[in-house]
């Protein structure tokens, strides 16, 4: 790990530590990773154990029951690798307040980001309590009804996602930034705000569905570009 040298304000002297900012930079890195693996893990080994629409409800929620450990374990993976997003809001922060000095793009992408840290990983907790809800007996087609809690913690999630990526891409102009990834957050901004939708009508969700994936590929990408970019220092 990169070492740097740190002030101490109270002593006057300089000590070697960790460079934090790279290491939370690292963790955006490893959130796309993860969140991806996740997601097409679940999409071949756990969701087609489910139901589709249009399918009985009660065969629907019998489905999920009988293989319910596969959804236990999905809907875990799920939580761990989206809080994976906290630790990079550190880098994001010190990022955003070097940009901006008022400190208002560094306040308002940290706040929407720890709001999409949990609220969108949440949708697994709450279907958890379902699984248990249908495992002690309650009507399965309830079970069923609850697969709806991923699209619609998506679509509130994407809410504070708008305010997170064009906060980034706002502070990207100001220090000169890839052109490609303002304008790239721009379009994930859009879709996100079509996307909320889905909480009215299923016909947005292809653009939620895009905003998500572009989102994560975003996040990424913006690591790696941090990541190769020296000239921003804790110790600067």
């Amino acid at each position: 790990m990169t070492l740097i040298d740190t002030h101490s304000t109270t002593s006057g002297t300089r000590t070697t530590g960790p460079d934090l900012v790279r290491a939370s930079t690292w963790c955006g890195l490893a959130f796309t990773i993860c969140q991806l693996a996740v997601m097409v893990c679940m999409a071949i080994f756990v969701l087609p154990k489910g139901g589709t629409p249009g399918e009985d409800p009660a065969v629907w929620g019998q489905n999920v029951l009988d293989h319910i450990e596969a959804y236990r374990v999905g809907n875990y993976v799920f939580m761990v690798s989206g809080v994976l997003l906290l630790g990079f809001l550190g880098a994001v922060g010190f990022r955003l307040r070097r940009a901006d000095g008022t400190g208002t793009l560094a306040t308002v992408a940290v706040a929407a980001g720890t709001l999409l840290a949990f609220v969108w990983p949440y949708a697994a907790v709450l279907h958890d309590v379902a699984l248990d809800s249908a495992e002690k007996g309650v009507d399965l087609r309830l079970l069923a009804g609850w697969d709806a809690v991923a699209p619609y913690s998506l679509a509130f999630s994407a809410l504070p996602r708008i305010f997170f990526v064009l906060a980034i891409a706002y502070a990207l102009r100001i220090t000169g930034g890839s052109r490609w990834m303002q304008r790239i957050a721009v379009v994930i901004a859009v879709l996100s705000g079509i996307g909320t939708a889905t909480s009215v009508t299923a016909v947005a969700f292809p653009a939620l569905a895009l905003g998500s994936l572009g989102y994560e590929l975003w996040i990424g990408a913006l690591a790696i570009i941090w990541l190769r970019d020296r000239s921003f220092s804790a110790a600067g």
